[in-house]
């Protein structure tokens, strides 16, 4: 009788660890897929949500993130906007203050496209959030040049989107 304990306790444990194992692999799968590699791999496993998550609970999980950073790196522009004394920059930080509005539109609508299952609709708006930070790094084509720290948080911001791309081509599969 203690012996059929021990093999149900095994079998579970056993369990446990391979459903643990297919997780890890679902994220180094989804990561080794995007541009940055090394920010997903950060943003996925640095989130504690992501253990046992499948694909549309990384989407998700990618989603929140997403959004986070892009209101961090609105406030950021909205910040250096009031520090500016450059007219140029003024105008450059007023055109990236609108386009981190859009990208923050364009992140809110995405819960709603996952949970329908409009993993085309969810690819096109992440597209378009994904652009909504590069369009301000255009703005810095000339001097002066960008911040340095407007320019991290848009890199890294843009690692984190194209996380849900890569999940929204998996989904549509």
């Amino acid at each position: 009788m203690a012996h059929s304990y021990i093999s149900i306790l095994f079998l579970i444990v056993s369990l446990i660890f391979m459903l643990t194992s297919v997780r890890a692999d679902l994220i180094n799968d989804v990561c080794s897929k995007t541009q940055k590699p090394t920010i997903c791999l950060s943003a996925l496993k640095g989130d504690s949500r992501s253990k046992g998550a499948n694909l549309e609970g990384l989407a998700t999980i990618s989603i929140d993130i997403s959004l986070k950073n892009m209101q961090s790196t609105h406030d950021l522009v909205n910040t250096l906007l009031n520090q500016a004394t450059n007219p140029k920059l003024k105008t450059r930080y007023s055109s990236c203050l609108e386009n981190y509005n859009d990208g923050i539109d364009d992140l809110r609508g995405l819960p709603a496209l996952l949970k329908s299952k409009d993993y085309v609709g969810l690819n096109i708006h992440a597209s378009a959030a994904l652009d909504d930070p590069s369009t301000c790094d255009d703005n810095f084509s000339d001097p002066p040049a960008e911040s340095p720290q407007l320019k991290a948080a848009s890199d890294k911001l843009q690692g984190i989107i194209d996380i849900i791309l890569v999940i929204s081509n998996l989904l549509k599969g």
